[in-house]
């Protein structure tokens, strides 16, 4: 992996962390204090600020309920140890799963754009290795909960993590693990491939339409009107003026490229982690039950593990019969309100990432001259 490419991944992980803290903490509603969250920084912050304050009891105020606002208040209270023994840690796990998706992604495709069969090839690889990696991540936060929190489990995130890790050992790790490799590399496939095509092929549609139409104009204008001589300097400002439409046109179609392949992707995700919420709280309880049964000496966790998948799709039937709608109604129930607050941090970390890869490749281009 090359210096610049590192230079890349880096930088759009964690703009994209930073942009979807700064989204939330200015643009957060008045809803549900803990909702899940696969790297929240701020889950523990929100509970610590509800068991000082009793906010749910309390009207919504932005001085109060904004999640900058409750940073501020638990930091009076206990420091500014709070940050790197809660913060840091869901801080750095979310910039290392960032980093080794779009890293095996450019070490597959490359820094020039690829075609789309490569970019979805890419993508899924990479979508793969990162559910991969992100494994022991997902199994702490996904059994960890508030009352652990309210009770001093977390007072250090790094011990509790390690801890956690202990107690479900590699089999828990990996418990579910077929719905994130499901998730993760399929959707990463669709989120590349779909960003590379509108960002390439229809802007180069785009571009060609409105060079053919200004050619027209010319040509038509010339049969009427005498031909029209620049100063050395006019023909400059137009030349600018030309590389600067260029690229807002190309900012524009970045923009859109991210906001499409945040769809596509967030479209192929939403139902199956819906899906895996079930399957892992399944596994929650089954971990506790064999803790205190200490069943694992009479059945291979293996075994019951794969029992677990048959028995959350039993369930997921129930549970679809029970709602009395229809597949697609189940499965992307809250989609829209999911997709409307995700979209703008994965636009912006892929217009940042955008922006230093032609970047890299323009500085080639100067060196090769």
């Amino acid at each position: 992996m090359s210096i610049k490419a590192s230079t890349v991944t880096l930088s759009t992980a964690g703009v994209r962390a930073v942009v979807y803290q700064l989204q939330s903490i200015m643009l957060r509603a008045p809803a549900k204090l803990f909702r899940p969250s696969r790297f929240d920084y701020f889950a523990v912050i929100r509970a610590r600020a509800e068991q000082y304050d009793n906010l749910k009891d309390k009207p919504y105020k932005i001085r109060t309920h904004s999640t900058l606002a409750m940073l501020i208040k638990v930091i009076n209270k206990e420091g500014w140890k709070l940050i790197p023994d809660q913060i840091l840690p869901p801080f750095i796990a979310n910039s290392i799963s960032g980093m080794v998706l779009y890293s095996t992604y450019l070490g597959i495709t490359g820094s020039e754009s690829p075609t789309y069969w490569n970019s979805w090839k890419g993508g899924f690889v990479a979508g793969a290795i990162q559910s991969f990696i992100a494994a022991p991540v997902d199994a702490i936060f996904t059994r960890s909960s508030v009352s652990e929190v309210i009770n001093g489990l977390h007072q250090n995130l790094w011990v509790y993590g390690l801890k956690k890790l202990k107690e479900i050992g590699v089999s828990g790790v990996f418990a579910g693990y077929l719905f994130s490799f499901v998730k993760e590399s399929l959707g990463f496939a669709f989120y590349f491939s779909t960003f590379e095509t509108i960002k390439t092929k229809m802007y180069n549609m785009t571009y060609g339409i409105i060079v053919s139409m200004r050619k027209f104009k010319r040509n038509w204008l010339s049969w009427f009107l005498k031909p029209i001589r620049y100063s050395p300097d006019e023909e400059k400002k137009i030349i600018m003026e030309h590389k600067r439409l260029t690229k807002i046109l190309k900012s524009a179609f970045v923009l859109l490229a991210g906001a499409s392949a945040a769809v596509s992707l967030l479209a192929i995700q939403y139902p199956i982690s819906k899906a895996q919420n079930i399957h892992l709280a399944r596994l929650e309880t089954l971990d506790i039950y064999n803790a205190s049964r200490n069943y694992q000496r009479r059945k291979p966790f293996i075994k019951v593990y794969y029992n677990s998948y048959k028995e959350t799709y039993q369930q997921i039937l129930k549970m679809k019969r029970k709602s009395r709608q229809t597949w697609g109604q189940f499965a992307y129930k809250g989609f829209l309100r999911n997709t409307i607050t995700t979209i703008p941090a994965i636009s912006v970390g892929l217009l940042v990432f955008e922006m230093l890869r032609a970047r890299i490749i323009d500085e080639d281009e100067l060196l090769q001259s």
